[in-house]
């Protein structure tokens, strides 16, 4: 409700939590003051100093510097209403969209907030509106979608919010299932069945052991909707357990204000999973803190327990153990996978992840084992992969496949299931391995065994024999951990010896290929 203590500005914080899931991507915030909708955005302001652009938004061509159809979303918060040519203006925003993307609108109710010439007033104000006169506008566009209008008079509000998504015959070319599944914060629900909100951020190890507790909820007859971001989403793709998406960027919201975030989402679920931090800071500490401080013995002792289990428990499934990750991929994905193994059957391919999220998740001595490898069989062929910075860790030999940075992570992912053996650290494509019956050697750092490859198949995993290992901290920083003179790396990687790891895949070399090459040779020899 209006009055002049709430009338202070900062009108966007009021909305955020219902629109966040709509600017995604690259967008604007056009009239943003001193604080954008999203960190992300390009703040766009004539009088605010905070703002990226200083820009009149009366002129007609104002976002002129913008190409056509080049932005995922346009925000304005209060702003539309101070313009002379409101229809002029939207056409102008409205042009910079893409297909696809959003207009995000939030202004003054003519019904709630004070008129042109009546005491309170904004002295700026040009027009009087209700949600309903911009639409017509926007209508008259010819491409526009409404997805969501509403009216707030509670608390501190007295404004109207709109949000219309720009269409064309483009968006049939993109994954129509998957942008089915998205859903956005606080839509009014229509089923009658009970609704279960889980709630998980994180990398994509944290998104694979995340899928455990689906079919588990499903079974107990929820209609599931995941909160998480575009990063987790594209691992979680296709997941027949999953009803719909709430998606919003990486710290579009800060950490201090998720929690009410959380509750403000939460709002209309019968049930609610918080699976944020269920692993980290309670299984593995964060760094800095009184926990990590403490000494080797007291982390192990109070953190050596399973990653997937303690998934369950946080859950509310306890008695529930010894699951493994579910990733699910379309037709036409397995079909690219299999086309890729039939064209390289003739190779024992291995699958080589270079780098995880952390800078103890790189193995010094990479190169030299699988230069080894490659000479000691002319059958063995590798595949390394990673994101683009992973160039830089790559090898140029005979039988060397480089896909860093060109295969996306799905793609990545799907193969674990397909090649004969995947190496690397704890990342998430060992992760997404340990979904298989794949064999894999993970080289493990701040985890054990107990922690992560419990309960994988064909796990040939490797501990350090660093004194430090496992030290169950996440560390962020070079200092954090003890490193070894020689590469100047970690530790519990370095210490991780060459001799080792060559060991190791040549014993699932030896068990898994060489048998299978034998009965092929005899094959043809009896044929």
């Amino acid at each position: 409700m209006w009055s002049l203590k709430t009338s202070k500005g900062y009108e966007a914080k009021k909305c955020r939590y219902r629109v966040v899931s709509y600017c995604r991507g690259l967008g604007l915030d056009l009239g943003c003051g001193d604080e954008k909708i999203v960190p992300t955005a390009l703040g766009i302001d004539f009088a605010s100093n905070k703002a990226e652009l200083r820009l009149d938004l009366s002129s007609p061509n104002a976002l002129g510097l913008f190409a056509t159809g080049s932005l995922d979303y346009i925000f304005s918060s209060h702003t539309l209403e101070d313009l002379w040519d409101t229809e002029g203006t939207l056409k102008e925003w409205w042009r910079v969209i893409k297909a696809g993307g959003y207009l995000i609108l939030y202004g003054p109710d003519k019904d709630y907030y004070p008129n042109i010439g009546q005491p309170g007033a904004n002295p700026r104000h040009k027009h009087d509106l209700y949600w309903q006169d911009v639409w017509k506008i926007i209508e008259k566009f010819g491409n526009s979608k409404l997805i969501l209008a509403s009216r707030h008079n509670e608390e501190d509000e007295y404004s109207w919010q709109l949000v219309c998504q720009k269409v064309n015959c483009s968006l049939k070319s993109r994954n129509i299932q998957s942008i089915s599944k998205i859903k956005h914060c606080l839509c009014p629900f229509r089923r009658k069945q009970r609704k279960c909100l889980i709630i998980r951020y994180g990398a994509i190890g944290d998104a694979i052991w995340a899928t455990i507790i689906l079919p588990l909820v499903k079974k107990e007859g929820y209609y599931i909707v995941y909160n998480t971001t575009p990063y987790s989403y594209e691992v979680l793709q296709n997941n027949p357990y999953i009803d719909e998406f709430i998606l919003q960027d990486r710290n579009a919201i800060p950490s201090k204000d998720l929690g009410d975030y959380f509750r403000e989402i939460s709002k209309g679920f019968d049930r609610v999973i918080n699976l944020c931090e269920s692993v980290e800071k309670k299984l593995l500490v964060v760094e800095n803190t009184e926990e990590w401080k403490r000494p080797q013995w007291w982390r192990h002792q109070e953190c050596n327990k399973n990653y997937y289990n303690a998934t369950l428990e946080a859950a509310g499934y306890p008695k529930v153990k010894g699951k493994r990750g579910e990733l699910y991929f379309d037709s036409t994905e397995e079909y690219l996978g299999k086309i890729f193994t039939e064209h390289h059957k003739k190779y024992f391919t291995i699958l080589w992840s270079l780098s995880g999220s952390a800078f103890h998740k790189v193995y010094p001595w990479a190169e030299y084992v699988a230069g080894e490898m490659l000479k000691r069989h002319k059958d063995i062929e590798i595949i390394t992969v990673g994101d683009n910075l992973c160039r830089i860790l790559e090898w140029q030999m005979p039988r060397t496949i480089n896909k860093s940075g060109v295969w996306g992570i799905r793609q990545s992912l799907l193969m674990t299931k397909y090649v004969n053996l995947v190496i690397g650290t704890e990342t998430g494509i060992l992760n997404a391995a340990g979904c298989y019956d794949t064999p894999k050697i993970c080289l493990l750092s701040h985890s054990s065994r107990e922690n992560l490859t419990k309960y994988w198949v064909n796990d040939f995993s490797i501990e350090s024999p660093a004194k430090c290992y496992p030290c169950h901290r996440l560390n962020y920083t070079l200092n954090a951990c003890p490193l070894e003179k020689l590469t100047h790396a970690p530790r519990c990687m370095a210490e991780i010896s060459p001799e080792m790891l060559a060991d190791r895949i040549e014993q699932v070399y030896q068990k898994f290929w060489q048998p299978k090459r034998i009965v092929e040779v005899e094959r043809r020899i009896y044929a």
